[in-house]
C-alpha cells in the first residue's frame, strides 16, 4: 500500500514545449488525516529522488546544479590565493561534487549546449588538481556503473536494459565472444544518447584486460586513462571521441 503526503505531493503533466495546455489539468486526492478530498499543485517541474525533471524533459536539472554551486565556485576562487591546493580539493570534495556526482549517469548525455553554457576550458586547473571536467566525469561514472551491470552487482531494473550480444544470436561473432553489450538500432539522436545505448557502447570498447579487473582496481585505471587524455587536449571532447581514445591506448 502506497501512502502520499497530500501536502508534499503535486503533479506535472508532460509535452512538448510548443504545446499549450487547452485547460487547466486537476487532480484530487484523498487526504485520510483530513478525510475530505484535496487537489494536487500543478507544477511545471517535480522533484523526484533528489532529481528535477521538467514538463518538457530539458533537464532544468542542470540550471538547479548550477545554481546550487555557483557561490561555492566563487567562495574558491577567492580562497585559491591564501589556502594551498589540498585544501581547497577537500571543499571541491564536500561543497561541490555532490551535486555534480549525484544523478549523472541520469542526466549527463544531455544536450550539447547544456553543457557549453556551464563549463569552462581552463583544462591546467583540472589537471594539477586531479580531478575531471564534467564530460571525462560522466564517462567515469557511467563506466563504474556499466562494470557493476557486468558482474550483475546492479539493481536488476538497470541490468533488464542490456542485453549480452550472445543472447541475441547463435552465431559466433567477435562481440559475442568478448562478451560485449548488443546495441539497439537508433534513428533518433536522443535514442542514441540513451542510457541504455551509450552504455553499452562505452563498455564494449573498454579493453577485456580492465573490464575483468574488481571494481576498486577498475575505478582507478579509469581515471588515470581518462587524466592521460585530458593532458593531450585543448578542450572538451564528446562522450564519443573520448570513447575512441581510450581505445587506441
Amino acid at each position: 500500500m502506497v501512502c502520499l503526503n497530500c501536502g508534499e505531493s503535486n503533479f506535472v503533466l508532460f509535452r512538448p514545449y510548443q504545446k499549450r495546455l487547452p485547460f487547466q489539468p486537476k487532480i484530487s486526492i484523498f487526504d485520510n488525516e483530513k478525510n475530505m478530498t484535496v487537489p494536487l499543485d500543478f507544477e511545471d517541474y517535480v522533484k523526484y529522488l533528489g532529481i528535477l525533471i521538467d514538463y518538457n524533459l530539458s533537464w532544468i536539472h542542470i540550471e538547479y546544479i548550477a545554481f546550487k554551486i555557483s557561490k561555492t565556485v566563487g567562495f574558491i576562487a577567492k580562497l585559491r590565493h591564501f589556502l594551498p591546493l589540498h585544501t581547497l580539493l577537500h571543499i571541491y570534495q564536500s561543497l561541490i561534487s555532490p551535486y555534480i556526482t549525484y544523478g549523472l549517469s541520469v542526466w549527463g548525455q544531455a544536450y550539447k549546449s547544456c553543457f557549453t553554457k556551464k563549463t569552462g576550458h581552463n583544462i591546467k586547473v583540472f589537471i594539477n588538481a586531479k580531478i575531471l571536467p564534467l564530460n571525462f566525469l560522466y564517462y567515469k561514472t557511467l563506466s563504474e556503473l556499466m562494470h557493476d551491470v557486468s558482474t550483475a552487482s546492479a539493481p536488476i531494473n538497470i541490468r533488464n536494459l542490456f542485453t549480452k550480444t550472445s543472447s541475441v544470436h547463435s552465431y559466433n561473432t567477435r562481440s559475442s565472444a568478448s562478451e560485449n553489450f548488443y546495441i539497439k538500432a537508433s534513428r533518433l539522436e536522443i535514442q542514441k544518447n540513451a542510457f541504455s545505448r551509450m552504455g553499452a557502447k562505452l563498455w564494449n570498447e573498454i579493453p577485456s584486460s580492465l573490464r575483468e579487473l574488481p571494481k576498486k582496481s577498475f575505478k582507478l585505471r579509469i581515471k588515470n586513462k581518462l587524466l592521460s587524455v585530458l593532458e593531450n587536449e585543448d578542450s572538451f571532447i564528446e562522450i564519443s571521441r573520448i570513447i575512441s581514445k581510450l581505445k587506441c591506448q
